[in-house]
C-alpha cells in the first residue's frame, strides 16, 4: 500500500559515525569520572562568624548511588512506555501505517547519555574550581582554632583536626557549588519532559501528559529541597544547579532530539494519506473524508462526476 514504510530493521551498528561518537563521548566521560573520584578543588577560606557553614553534618537522604540509579531507572522505563503507549494508540485507531522506530528508544537513551555527560563535566569543573565551602564545613573539617587569629577576616591558613572523617569526605566540603544532585536531577526531569512531548502521541487523554510532566518537574524539585535540608548545599548551589540542568537538556535536545526522534513514519503516512486522494477540501477549505463527500453529492449510491480538487471560494456582495 502506498504511503507505508516498512519496519525497520536492525541498524548497522560498527559504522564510523557510531565509533567517532563514542570515541568522543568517552573523550569527555573519563576526565569527568576522574574529577568525580580524584578531583583537587580549589581550597577556599572562611570567616570565623560565617554561621552559613556551621550546620551540623548528616547523612544525606538521597545518596549518590540512589539518584544515579533512579534517573537511570526512570529514563529507560519512560522510554519504553512513550513508544508502547504510541503502538497502542495507533492499533486503537486502526492507522494504516503503525508509527514508530523499534530503536528510537536506543536514540533516545544514546541522546540521554550525552547530556548526562555534559552536565556532569559542568558540574565537576564548577566545583573544582570555585571550591566553596559546605554548610557543614566546621563540623566535618574542625579547624584548630587556637591557632587561628579570627580577627584577621578572610581565613586561608587552616587545618582540618577532624581524624574521623575520610580523605574524600574533607576534599568534597570544598565542592559545594554547583549542586550535583540538582543538576543530574533537572536534567533527567527536563529531557523527559521534552522527550514526552515530542515523542508521545494520544488522544484518549488531554492531561496524561502535563500530569507526568508535573510529576517529573516535583521529583526534580525534591531532589534538590533535600540537598538543602541535609546541610549538603547552600539553597545557591541548588538554584545554580536546577538551572544548569535545564538549559543542557534544552541545548541537547534541541540539537540532537528535534533530529534523531521525528515521528518520520507518522508523518509520511499522514501526508499520503492525502496524496492517495482520501482527503480533499470541502467547501469551507477544511478536510472531509471522500466517502462523505461522495454521500454528500450523490445519495443514490452513485459515482459522482467530480471531485474537488481547489476550495470553492463563495463571496456575497449586497447591492443597497
Amino acid at each position: 500500500m502506498k504511503g507505508c514504510m516498512r519496519e525497520a530493521t536492525v541498524p548497522y551498528f560498527c559504522n564510523a559515525q557510531l565509533i567517532v561518537d563514542v570515541v568522543i563521548w568517552l573523550t569527555i566521560g573519563s576526565p569527568v569520572l576522574y574529577l568525580y573520584l580524584m578531583g583537587s578543588p580549589y581550597e577556599a577560606g572562611f570567616f570565623c562568624d560565617d554561621t552559613s557553614l556551621k550546620y551540623p553534618d548528616k547523612p544525606s537522604m538521597i545518596s549518590d548511588a540512589l539518584l544515579t540509579g533512579v534517573a537511570f531507572g526512570l529514563t529507560t522505563t519512560a522510554l519504553l512506555m512513550v513508544e508502547v503507549m504510541n503502538r497502542l494508540e495507533r492499533k486503537y485507531k486502526k492507522s494504516r501505517c503503525l508509527s514508530g522506530d523499534p530503536f528510537i528508544c536506543l536514540k533516545g537513551f544514546g541522546i540521554f547519555l550525552f547530556g548526562f555527560v555534559i552536565t556532569q563535566l559542568f558540574t565537576e569543573v564548577l566545583k573544582n574550581t570555585l571550591g566553596r565551602l559546605r554548610p557543614t564545613f566546621i563540623d566535618v573539617c574542625r579547624p584548630d582554632f587556637s591557632r587561628i587569629n579570627c580577627s584577621q577576616g578572610y581565613i586561608t591558613n587552616y587545618t582540618c583536626t577532624n581524624k574521623e572523617n575520610l580523605t574524600n569526605k574533607l576534599r568534597t566540603i570544598h565542592q559545594s557549588f554547583p549542586s550535583g544532585h540538582a543538576a543530574f536531577a533537572m536534567f533527567t526531569t527536563m529531557y523527559l519532559v521534552l522527550y514526552i512531548q515530542k515523542r508521545l502521541h494520544i488522544t484518549y487523554s488531554h492531561i496524561l501528559k502535563p500530569t507526568v510532566q508535573a510529576a517529573l518537574f516535583l521529583l526534580s524539585l525534591v531532589c534538590g529541597i533535600t540537598r538543602i535540608t541535609d546541610h549538603k548545599h547552600h539553597p545557591s548551589d541548588v538554584v545554580a544547579g536546577l538551572i544548569i540542568g535545564s538549559i543542557v537538556a534544552c541545548a541537547i535536545f534541541h540539537s540532537l532530539g528535534t533530529k534523531f526522534l521525528n515521528d518520520t513514519k507518522h508523518e509520511k503516512s499522514s501526508k499520503d494519506d492525502e496524496e492517495d486522494g482520501n482527503w480533499v477540501p470541502n467547501i469551507n477549505g477544511c478536510q472531509t473524508p471522500l466517502p462523505l463527500l461522495q454521500n454528500e453529492f450523490d445519495v443514490s449510491g452513485r459515482s459522482p462526476s467530480f471531485v474537488l480538487k481547489q476550495p470553492i471560494k463563495i463571496s456575497t456582495s449586497v447591492t443597497v
